[in-house]
């Protein structure tokens, strides 16, 4: 039943979207409403979204993988051009009542005084209203398309003023959120791993959110551990992992050779050093800032494995850095946020609005920092200017 939560919630997010944006073309563009062909498509989008959500559902109930992926891909396409739509035909609808405004005193004026009504300044306004939609639709389906593209495994340094010698060059892969399922698959995740390899990283480093479809599970994990990383692999839980059965996924872990850490941590020689590697649990409800919830994880994992020389602290949410920095982890990995899926230069568009979210990049807290990925996979394909990404960090000397 999990699995069909959310072609139910595509549903009513479709049929609402979709009434919304009846109504906002019907009372605020009444021009376009009036013409036959701009009637039909909207009224025919929700319809057309709901019948894609039963071609996803039909798909999922036979195990059709290429009927769930076009199903779904097309019920996100109908939702996202009906979300860019109710963000503009207000704009659009305003447009015109300025323009019917401008028109009405153009021509009160041009009967007294028999003045020409401006057509350049008609034509502006009308071609502004037009051009609101379609800007917002093009984005709409760039962003779903963009969603596709190659996932960004870069090296990126992280600087430390006080890093002890036998870390520097510290090579981490961090791997979040690939969501195997339909939008990213094993060949996507062999692709990553390909690309990671040349790298050599020293350690990796999984936060989470692994497989939307646990049958992928098991294969995921070995594929990881081939990537051999000297000092080991390493997971924590996401709350997908919750949602899909977290008891399922414990015993595919037990299988592996990865170690999942979920409240407890491991040390890690490395030299004469003792890195530790930990993993906090995830609080699986959707509520944004659990600080209790972190507090009671992070004191118990140090209660059985005190900090190390260095200390990382795998968290999928990247909530927890505020009472990780209480106790002076030295870095936190997460990922969860996908980063808005709406980026510009390497940043959330939604940074200024929630700047307490560590929505994506890193930030610091004390002694302690924080790298949030914006996650290797999703699971609602859409990314506009924040693309996939699964990073090599490696430590450095301030």
């Amino acid at each position: 039943m999990r699995s069909f939560y959310p072609l139910i919630f595509s549903i009513i997010f479709i049929l609402f979207f979709g009434l919304l944006e009846i109504l906002l073309l019907r009372v605020l563009n009444k021009v376009w409403w009036k013409k036959r062909l701009v009637r039909y498509a909207a009224i025919g989008l929700p319809v057309f979204g709901s019948l894609m959500v039963l071609l996803w559902a039909l798909g999922e109930y036979n195990t059709i993988g290429w009927l769930s992926f076009t199903g779904a891909i097309l019920a996100v396409t109908a939702f996202m051009l009906e979300f860019a739509l109710m963000l503009s035909l207000p704009v659009s609808g305003t447009l015109h009542l300025f323009r019917h405004i401008t028109d009405f005193i153009a021509k009160r004026k041009s009967e007294r005084s028999n003045e020409v009504v401006d057509q350049k300044r008609r034509l502006f306004l009308k071609t502004a209203a037009v051009a609101v939609p379609a800007i917002t639709v093009v984005g709409a389906v760039s962003g779903i398309s963009n969603s596709f593209h190659e996932v960004n495994v870069y090296r990126r340094k992280l600087f430390y003023k006080d890093l002890p010698e036998e870390l520097e060059g510290l090579k981490i892969f961090h791997l979040s959120d690939p969501h195997l399922h339909h939008y990213v698959t094993l060949s996507d995740l062999e692709d990553v791993l390909s690309a990671a390899e040349k790298f050599r990283p020293d350690i990796t480093l999984v936060t989470g959110d692994i497989a939307d479809d646990l049958n992928l599970l098991a294969d995921a994990l070995n594929m990881i551990e081939q990537l051999k990383s000297p000092l080991g692999t390493f997971a924590s839980l996401g709350n997908h992992e919750y949602f899909r059965g977290v008891k399922r996924v414990r015993r595919i872990f037990d299988k592996s050779q990865t170690p999942l850490l979920v409240d407890e941590g491991i040390i890690v020689p490395v030299g004469n050093l003792k890195l530790l590697i930990a993993g906090a649990d995830d609080p699986v409800r959707m509520r944004v800032r659990n600080v209790d919830f972190f507090r009671t994880s992070i004191d118990y994992l140090l209660s059985r494995q005190p900090l190390g020389d260095f200390s990382i602290l795998m968290s999928h949410r990247p909530y927890a850095l505020d009472y990780a920095s209480e106790r002076e982890f030295d870095l936190v990995l997460a990922g969860h946020t996908h980063g808005g899926q709406i980026g510009f230069m390497g940043r959330s568009v939604f940074e200024s609005v929630w700047p307490d979210r560590y929505l994506w990049g890193e930030y610091s807290m004390g002694k302690t920092k924080l790298y949030t990925s914006s996650g290797m996979g999703h699971w609602f394909p859409f990314r506009l200017g924040c693309p996939c990404e699964a990073p090599i960090l490696e430590l450095r000397r301030a």
